[in-house]
């Protein structure tokens, strides 16, 4: 599938799983060359269907205001697309994020388009996303330094930018799972906490003609 080079990714509360409390606890765990095996065996079971839909939890914590600020809704992934966020709390709003664009829609159909590369951020998200949703362990490779740590089903892989201008906007970004992505934390430039909760996962053929519509758009 297409993957987004240089780019971000889309994002949620604590990690569920004690093994993994200790926010600092992956970063002694740099992955060796006989655990890329096992990363692509944690990303396998997420790999099989070309759709995946499912419910997102999104906190983004701003250190400078002591304050959370929460959205909900729900999420597309496409293998050969990119991925759709349906906000439905506390506004709607729609981001579509594709390797090459983001589109995005409020409530009232007033839409706004930019290059990915104008928003590193979300499109680093978006990338890492579907690098794991697709396989794409060498991918990964290629843009972060990449840590790990599984015991049992549970997995946590840490990632740091190579690149530095996108070190400037993103610090590091955290995955954890077990059969599937669960959780999605990035820290900012500006130390900035962005955690996405992904939950209710439901693989699909193929995209609805509404959401078709979008990513075409």
């Amino acid at each position: 599938m297409p993957s987004i080079t240089r780019i971000f990714i889309l994002g949620l509360a604590i990690f569920t799983c004690q093994l993994f409390a200790e926010e600092s606890d992956i970063w002694n765990y740099p992955l060796k060359k006989e655990n890329v095996k096992a990363i692509d065996n944690a990303f396998s079971p997420m790999t099989a269907s070309p759709v995946i839909r499912g419910n997102f939890k999104q906190t983004k914590n701003i250190p400078q205001l002591n304050k959370d600020f929460v959205s909900s809704g729900t999420f597309v992934i496409a293998n050969n697309n990119g991925i759709l966020w349906n906000t439905e709390k506390p506004f709607a709003n729609k981001l579509s994020i594709s390797n090459t664009k983001m589109i995005q829609e409020n409530a009232s159909g007033t839409r706004s388009e930019i290059r990915v590369g104008e928003n590193i951020v979300f499109a680093q998200i978006s990338g890492t996303i579907q690098s794991v949703f697709s396989g794409n362990t060498t991918k990964l490779q290629e843009e972060f330094n990449i840590f790990f740590k599984k015991q049992g089903k549970q997995w946590l892989i840490g990632l740091i930018p190579k690149e530095q201008a996108v070190q400037k906007a993103i610090t590091s970004i955290e995955l954890s799972g077990s059969d599937w992505l669960t959780t999605i934390k990035l820290i900012d430039g500006s130390k900035s906490t962005l955690l996405y909760e992904l939950s209710n996962p439901k693989p699909a053929d193929k995209l609805t003609a509404e959401e078709k519509d979008f990513f075409a758009k």
